[in-house]
């Protein structure tokens, strides 16, 4: 009978590699979340009772940018607009400024963020972060949504080169593992 488990060494690297290469193209990825905006009830205090809006946000932890396309209606022109923290009806801090500057209907552009662990955060739990589009008649918020991700899944990179620092450590281990395993069973065999 012949002894397969000389081989166990192979496929132990194999499924480690092979682990570490699919981690590095979705850690640390490009990532768009979505909010739909609306005022009233969804502020508190009560936000533009009419007031609407939609907000795509794209994340890349890797280089700390953070963009927007922000769109209004309804509302008097936007004096800021932020992501903050906090659950569907909670208040909280800003986490990312996005437009400072101020915007009539529409805004794009892109920031840094604050860094890397905040902005993963953002990604890993997007419902616990919402977008608030400030204005002088409803200076805590105008209108504001929780962030969501956009289906079905923005976990995969979006960018031309998704070989990131975890995939290269996972081709170095299998080359380095398989050259190993494999003068290993040579000398076994």
């Amino acid at each position: 009978m012949r002894d397969h488990t000389r081989f166990l060494p192979i496929a132990v690297e194999l499924s480690m590699a092979l682990t570490l290469i699919t981690a590095g193209a979705v850690l640390g990825a490009e990532t768009t979340l979505t909010a739909t905006l609306a005022g009233g009830a969804a502020e508190d205090p009560p936000g533009d009772p009419d007031g609407a809006g939609t907000a795509t946000i794209t994340i890349d932890p890797d280089t700390l940018e953070v963009c927007w396309e922000l769109s209004t209606s309804n509302i008097a022109d936007a004096s800021a607009s932020h992501i903050h923290t906090g659950a569907a009806g909670a208040n909280g801090g800003v986490a990312v400024a996005l437009d400072v500057d101020g915007f009539s209907g529409s805004s794009t552009g892109c920031t840094t963020g604050p860094d890397a662990a905040t902005l993963q955060a953002i990604i890993d739990n997007p419902a616990g972060y919402y977008v608030n589009v400030h204005n002088a008649d409803f200076g805590p918020g105008a209108i504001r949504g929780q962030l969501g991700a956009l289906a079905p899944n923005t976990a995969m990179s979006q960018g031309s080169n998704p070989v990131g620092p975890l995939s290269l450590a996972g081709w170095f281990l299998l080359l380095v593992g398989l050259t190993a395993s494999l003068r290993a069973v040579r000398t076994r065999g």
